[in-house]
């Protein structure tokens, strides 16, 4: 997997994850969950060399 592939799956967790405590509140398994799933794709993507400014790319083509 490339990096800007990997920086894109780890943005689109954060986005799940940000939905998630919107729609449930930062407390709530859903949401707890979510975020859990988000930190783990963030780690597995920066073990695969990407930087801030991957992701940064990323939020900046998504806009």
């Amino acid at each position: 997997m490339s990096r800007k592939d990997a920086a894109a799956r780890a943005v689109d967790a954060g986005t799940v994850a940000a939905q998630a405590v919107g729609d449930y509140g930062l407390t709530s398994p859903q949401a707890l969950s979510a975020l859990q799933t988000a930190n783990t794709v963030m780690q597995q993507a920066q073990s695969q060399g990407c930087t801030k400014a991957d992701f940064d790319a990323e939020h900046a083509r998504r806009r």
